[in-house]
């Protein structure tokens, strides 16, 4: 690295080093503002002590999320919450804790089933009461045309009094 590193900014950052074997390891390293990507991991390798190139590299936050290897989301941070580094073969994981992603799957999926079957039950409810809501509103309509056809039937009676002249008085000339 160059001389001048002292003069641009850098991180102190710590990190849990998980391995598959279940050996975790703290460790804390300090990340310079113009190193990029590839030199961070290359930095958290030799750290670690990770000979294998075949290995995946995956950081995680304090939260389990997956983050990239730059300045920018390596914030600084403290022993308690150290960033996480797993070193993984290709197409494996490391065993998941006892509080993970399936057991929120688990709560989700049961939150899924029990609303599915509110709204079944709600359904086997308005089966029931159908025909006696569509009865009610036919005889609602029923009423609302009645009572508009007794108004037209009252409006033609009192114009009916009078004697239809048309349109003319004279006849046309044509």
């Amino acid at each position: 690295m160059p001389s001048n590193q002292h003069t641009r900014n850098k991180k102190q950052v710590y990190i849990n080093l998980k391995l598959i074997d279940g050996n975790e390891e703290l460790t804390s390293m300090i990340v310079y503002e113009n190193q990029t990507s590839e030199e961070i991991k290359q930095l958290l390798t030799r750290k670690c002590d990770i000979m294998d190139d075949s290995l995946i590299l995956k950081l995680r936050n304090y939260r389990g999320s997956v983050i990239p290897f730059s300045y920018q989301s390596l914030t600084s941070n403290t022993r308690e919450e150290p960033f996480s580094l797993e070193a993984v073969k290709p197409h494996s994981t490391l065993p998941l804790d006892e509080r993970s992603i399936e057991n929120d799957a688990t709560y989700s999926i049961e939150d899924r089933v029990r609303g599915i079957s509110n709204r079944i039950s709600a359904l086997e409810k308005a089966i029931i009461e159908l025909p006696d809501r569509r009865h009610a509103k036919i005889e609602e309509d029923l009423k609302q045309i009645n009572g508009q056809v007794t108004f037209l039937l009252q409006k033609m009676d009192v114009s009916g009094v009078k004697n239809w002249e048309g349109m003319f008085k004279k006849h046309p000339l044509w």
